[in-house]
């Protein structure tokens, strides 16, 4: 009988399969890891298993969801700031990532995830504009924090968390869109006052998947991270989503975003039974890569010491290559 690794037991509480007496620490320590406590928390309550669970860890995870959802208020009140230091300027900004499924909830702060900052994305040429804006309001820029498609996150005092300010998207994610996608795939919203623009369900799963499999290096690593499948998962059941499956997949001509999304769909129904509409079935190189992505979360370490190892020849094999010129 195999054992389930600290990952493999977490995900089956998020399917709401509760064992008895599990190692609370060890669960939460992973939970906290990849960034899911809440997730756990809720489907805790929502499967009936609290009256089972130690009480400490209940009253640890109470605390962690009334904390985040205290958390989510304040980070909503900074996008409006922010969002209303641009609309002022003349600037409507585009609402990415975790900000934009904030967005359009009923309730921001119920929102799910842990989310690391907010980001908002205009054009390159209002960037000034943005940044006098913020320098007005006591924004400054983050020391280091510049980046090819960033000129920096932005931060004040009393703050909760950063802006993220993109000029463009990552490259890996930009270069499967065109001109045509982002004229019509960007929705026009305006809630408390604010004007600002939310990629459609379609382009939001796009970029879920490419900033996790691409941006984020997790295809190359072979890694797993749960808080981008929930995240998946809910765009996926979200009733009001009217995701465009065949503009996805023609976006499959790309070989990265192929295999990201192959993978991710294969994860999804390996860990969560959710199935992504598929144009073909995996390839030999999908079935081979989310056979070392089940393997390293079931072997963690040498998990860790495999992509030591690759990354290693990686830098080896450019080294020499960079030399041989």
């Amino acid at each position: 009988m195999v054992i389930p690794s600290p990952f493999e037991q977490l995900v089956g509480c998020l399917n709401g399969e509760f064992k008895d007496n599990p190692d609370w620490f060890e669960l939460i320590s992973v939970a906290t890891d990849e960034f899911v406590t809440t997730a756990l928390y809720r489907r805790l309550i929502a499967s009936g298993a609290a009256e089972r669970t130690e009480p400490e860890a209940l009253a640890y995870l109470a605390e962690l969801e009334r904390a985040n959802i205290i958390r989510n208020r304040q980070l909503w009140e900074l996008t409006y700031t922010a969002v209303a230091d641009m609309n002022a300027a003349g600037v409507i900004p585009t609402l990415i990532k975790g900000a934009s499924e904030m967005a359009l909830l009923a309730e921001p702060a119920e929102y799910s995830r842990l989310l690391i900052d907010i980001d908002l994305l205009v054009s390159p040429v209002d960037i000034p504009t943005v940044q006098a804006a913020f320098a007005r309001d006591g924004f400054e820029v983050v020391e280091n924090s510049q980046h090819d498609h960033s000129p920096g996150s932005y931060w004040r005092p009393g703050a909760v968390a950063t802006i993220d300010l993109h000029n463009a998207l990552p490259s890996r994610i930009s270069a499967l869109l065109t001109e045509e996608d982002l004229r019509t795939r960007l929705i026009a919203h305006e809630r408390d006052g604010i004007h600002f623009l939310v990629p459609d369900s379609s382009l939001r799963l796009l970029i879920n998947i490419g900033h996790d499999m691409l941006h984020h290096t997790t295809l190359a690593r072979g890694a797993t991270s749960l808080r981008y499948l929930l995240s998946l998962i809910e765009q996926i059941e979200d009733p009001r989503s009217s995701i465009d499956w065949a503009w996805l997949h023609s976006k499959r001509q790309d070989w990265r975003f192929r295999l990201a999304f192959d993978l991710q769909s294969a994860m999804l129904d390996h860990l969560f039974a959710v199935k992504m509409p598929a144009p073909s079935p995996p390839s030999l190189a999908v079935r081979l890569l989310h056979w070392r992505r089940r393997l390293k979360f079931r072997n963690p370490r040498l998990g860790q010491i495999e992509w030591t190892i690759v990354r290693y020849g990686i830098g080896a094999s450019r080294f020499m290559g960079i030399s041989a010129r």
